[in-house]
C-alpha cells in the first residue's frame, strides 16, 4: 500500500511545489508576504515490518526494497541509485518494526509506546520492546531534526 500511496501521491506533491514556486515567483500582490518554504520532502520511514533476528522477514524485504526508487521517481522525481536499499539510502530515516502488542497496550494507557511501564501491562518481554522502541524513536525524531535544521531540546526521559 505504501508504495502504491508514493506513486499516487508523489506526482500530486511535485505538482503543489511546482505551483508554490510559481505564486512565489509571480506574487500578484507585492503587499502579501508569502512564506519562502520550498516544500522539499526530507525522506521516509519504512515501518510495520515483521522481524527475525533483527531482520525483515523476506515477504516484507521484497516490498521494502522497492521503497528508495518509487520515492525517488515519484516524489522527488529523480533517478534512484541502481541496487539501492533503505539502509544506504539517505532519504530514508529509519525502518521501524511492527512493536506488536505494544500499540494496544499503548491506546489502552493513553500513552506512546516507549512510555509504557509494567502498570500499563508492560511485563517481561514488553519492557525490552519499549526500551527498543523509545531508542528507536528516539533516533528518527533526532534524524528529522537534523535534517529539517532542527535544533532538539535534549530531554532525558527514562524509557
Amino acid at each position: 500500500f505504501s508504495l502504491q500511496g508514493l506513486r499516487n501521491l508523489g506526482p500530486t506533491l511535485r505538482s503543489w511545489r511546482k505551483g508554490w514556486r510559481e505564486r512565489l515567483e509571480k506574487n500578484p500582490d507585492g503587499s502579501l508576504t508569502l512564506p519562502k518554504g520550498s516544500m522539499m520532502p526530507i525522506g521516509y520511514i519504512v515501518m510495520q515490518h515483521s522481524v527475525r533476528r533483527d531482520r525483515p522477514v523476506k515477504s516484507y524485504d521484497k516490498w521494502i526494497s522497492r521503497m528508495p526508487s518509487t520515492y525517488s521517481r515519484f516524489v522527488v522525481d529523480e533517478q534512484a541509485k541502481k541496487n539501492q536499499t533503505v539502509v544506504d539510502d539517505p532519504r530514508c530515516f529509519a525502518t521501524l518494526k511492527h512493536y506488536r502488542s505494544l500499540m494496544p497496550m499503548a491506546q489502552e494507557a493513553r500513552k506512546p509506546i516507549f512510555h509504557l511501564k509494567p502498570a500499563d501491562g508492560a511485563l517481561g518481554a514488553h519492557t525490552a520492546s519499549v526500551k527498543d522502541a523509545y531508542r528507536d524513536f528516539s533516533k528518527l525524531a533526532n534524524a528529522i531534526a537534523t535534517r529539517a535544521n532542527l535544533v532538539m531540546p535534549h530531554k532525558e526521559v527514562s524509557a
